[in-house]
């Protein structure tokens, strides 16, 4: 079975999503508007274009008709709004916008020949034919001889930069096929129109960019094939996702939201998880407290001149011990003290640059003292203070 650019990127987006989808073959009725607004905008243009293969009349208010007869036509109960705020009469609106700044940047449409529309593309990744894909371009054009622009239609809310598309996966595999079916192509376009923007954004592939892409491809999909576990990926997409009801990461939430209010509260799940909230909550307190009392004892034994502080049954030691500290992985000077340590082979010794090893091993000595007396300079002298309880024992220490 040929793979599709949207099932490729649905496996590196979300695994689970994947086998959900694509192994498991589950269907749910339920769609996301912003994916309905999309197809149905995509419908009017895909219209747009076959009335003016066949010379018929097109006019803005023809195909605006017609985008809102499909939309009335395809309209269906699951469809899901993520966004409260906003209805379908947004949508509507949105995708008429899309129409309308579209159309009155081409009209009258001859900036180029179209040589398909929604047109099927199906080839071979490799000679031996064991990995295929399969695709359809929104549409093909030739604006002059033996050059070929393939074009795509997005309505998303959001506009990609240039470095996106210089590395979007989707189009370079339609030039792929189209190097395949017109041999002579000399030139290909990869061309993005961004509707809700009214942006046309260009990109190309060189041959080591597409064969890149082709290696790449055939690993991912080999590492699909022999995968044995399909694990949730979570992200900002799962917003949108359709298998929320029966995925890991939310299906608690979907089986627990519709019951009444006192089953809920005794659900075992909801109970557990309320519980750790409540551990939670006061082991941080717990934690805050613990330290104000060290802080205290710190002060105590330095007024006192003690180390050990006792009580009934117990004993507390208390020690400050001077230590360096170092800068951590992302603040400056951190590149020039590795440098520093791997120069005079120390890199290992000291768990290759954990800073309280490195303090450690200042405070021991053993390095040559030049060394020691560098390294310092990346440092800033402090304290760090230990205090422990123990349990007294019967002479009383």
């Amino acid at each position: 079975m040929p793979y599709s650019a949207s099932r490729l990127e649905t496996y590196r987006q979300c695994p689970q999503k994947f086998k959900f989808t694509y192994i498991d073959g589950i269907k749910t009725p339920s769609e996301g508007i912003e994916a309905f607004m999309g197809s149905r905008v995509h419908e009017a243009l895909e219209k747009l274009y076959t009335d003016l293969k066949f010379f018929r009349e097109v006019t803005l208010e023809s195909l605006l008709d017609y985008y809102r007869q499909i939309w009335d036509k395809e309209w269906h109960e699951e469809i899901r709004i993520v966004r409260e705020e906003l209805t379908p009469e947004n949508y509507l609106a949105m995708g008429e916008k899309c129409i309308v700044d579209y159309f009155n940047r081409y009209f009258p449409f001859d900036q180029n020949r179209t040589l398909g529309i929604e047109y099927r593309v199906e080839f071979n990744l490799d000679k031996a034919g064991k990995h295929s894909l399969l695709g359809f371009v929104d549409r093909i054009s030739r604006p002059k001889d033996k050059v070929i622009w393939i074009h795509d239609y997005k309505a998303k809310g959001f506009l990609p930069t240039q470095q996106d598309l210089d590395e979007d996966r989707q189009l370079p595999f339609y030039q792929m096929a189209v190097k395949e079916l017109w041999p002579d192509t000399e030139e290909v376009e990869l061309v993005w129109h961004y509707l809700l923007f009214d942006q046309e954004i260009h990109s190309r592939r060189t041959d080591e960019e597409l064969e890149a892409l082709r290696q790449e491809t055939i690993d991912l999909i080999e590492e699909i094939e022999s995968a044995t576990a399909f694990p949730t990926h979570k992200s900002g997409l799962c917003t949108w996702c359709e298998h929320q009801p029966i995925c890991p990461q939310f299906r608690h939430l979907f089986e627990t939201k519709s019951l009444p209010q006192n089953e809920y509260m005794g659900e075992e799940g909801v109970q557990l998880g309320e519980r750790l909230v409540q551990l939670q909550s006061e082991d941080e307190k717990l934690k805050a407290e613990i330290a104000k009392v060290k802080e205290a004892l710190i002060d105590y034994s330095k007024s006192k001149g003690v180390e050990v502080v006792f009580t009934k049954g117990y004993k507390v030691l208390i020690r400050v011990y001077d230590n360096f500290k170092f800068p951590g992985k992302k603040d400056p000077g951190r590149a020039n003290l590795e440098k520093l340590v791997k120069a005079a082979g120390k890199w290992e010794e000291v768990s290759f640059l954990d800073v309280f090893a490195l303090s450690k091993v200042l405070e021991k000595g053993g390095w040559d003292q030049a060394l020691i007396e560098k390294v310092k300079k990346f440092g800033t002298p402090g304290q760090s203070p230990w205090i422990k309880a123990f349990p007294q024992n019967k002479r009383g220490w």
